[in-house]
């Protein structure tokens, strides 16, 4: 099997890793940072923190790609998505399967204006990694993945899972996985929009004095919302499994931190606290917090001149 990852950042490296090392699939990246493809090219992907090891395995940019891909794993940020699948839908044939693991929500509108329904598979991952470097990955903390295959193609979806969780990524198939998606959107509208205004760590922001009100508030939009668009969703479950998470990751600068205060980059916050402002306005449902959210990070975009 001939597996892309479209957009090989510190995630899609991480899994590209995963699937070049304990399968008998072909990997080849896609990414646009030269110095990232040169080094891993020259020299092969250096993996450290959870796993220490090398490997040597192909990265080019997303335009060099010929060769029909049997799988692509769409890990770009949510804004570039479309780009990304314009670039390479040279290499999408009748019978490629596209695994879509962005934060937030909406994606498949996107991947519908180029496949079939049948051929898109949505997943979520809770998998940690950031960037040493060109070339360079820390995996710094072991996760799972879960996948479903949103048209009438179910085979080939349990087909993507078996694939990832034999490459040691601990994948299944969730006949729910919209619910993993909205639980995941709750967690990162809760911690990587906070940490990121706030500039501190998720535990930093959980141990202040406001954040109660300010999570709690939150996660009754997303609640709200979700079960107008029918997705079954607890209140009370989804704050406990946020602050079991906070706790795990107390330490922890969430990737829009990263990407907004520690390389001063546009965020994805449209597709996560915002998502849920536009699909509040659908179900005629207010969303105040996630809205001032919305509007503070894209504020502090502005100031900084994110890119």
């Amino acid at each position: 099997m001939l597996v892309y990852i479209a957009g090989s950042g510190a995630m899609g490296s991480t899994i590209g890793y995963h699937i070049e090392k304990n399968t008998d699939s072909r990997v080849i990246l896609l990414d646009y940072w030269q110095d990232h493809i040169d080094r891993i090219n020259e020299n092969g992907l250096i993996v450290s923190g959870k796993v220490e090891d090398k490997v040597k395995i192909k990265a080019m940019r997303p335009e060099e790609a010929k060769e029909e891909a049997d799988l692509i794993v769409v890990m770009t940020k949510s804004m570039a998505l479309e780009s990304m699948m314009e670039a390479i839908k040279g290499i999408i044939g009748d019978k490629t399967q596209i695994l879509c693991l962005l934060n937030g929500m909406g994606h498949e509108k996107i991947l519908e204006k180029f496949v079939d329904k049948s051929q898109i598979n949505m997943g979520v991952t809770i998998w940690a990694a950031g960037l040493a470097g060109p070339g360079e990955i820390e995996i710094t903390g072991k996760g799972t993945i879960d996948v479903q295959n949103i048209g009438d193609d179910e085979e080939n979806g349990r087909k993507i899972a078996r694939l990832l969780d034999k490459a040691g990524l601990g994948a299944k198939y969730d006949n729910d996985v919209m619910f993993a998606i909205w639980r995941k959107v709750m967690v990162n509208g809760t911690m990587n929009s906070m940490t990121s205004l706030m500039e501190c760590t998720i535990g930093e922001f959980f141990d202040s004095s406001t954040s109660r009100d300010i999570i709690s508030e939150l996660v009754k939009e997303f609640t709200e919302v979700g079960r107008a668009e029918g997705i079954k969703l607890d209140y009370e479950e989804m704050i406990s499994y946020i602050y079991k998470t906070a706790e795990e990751a107390k330490d922890h600068h969430p990737s829009m931190y990263q990407d907004l205060i520690e390389r001063n980059r546009k965020t994805e916050i449209d597709f996560i606290n915002g998502a849920v402002v536009d699909k509040g306005k659908t179900h005629n449902i207010a969303t105040p917090y996630n809205k001032i959210v919305t509007q503070l990070i894209h504020a502090k975009e502005d100031i900084r001149g994110a890119k």
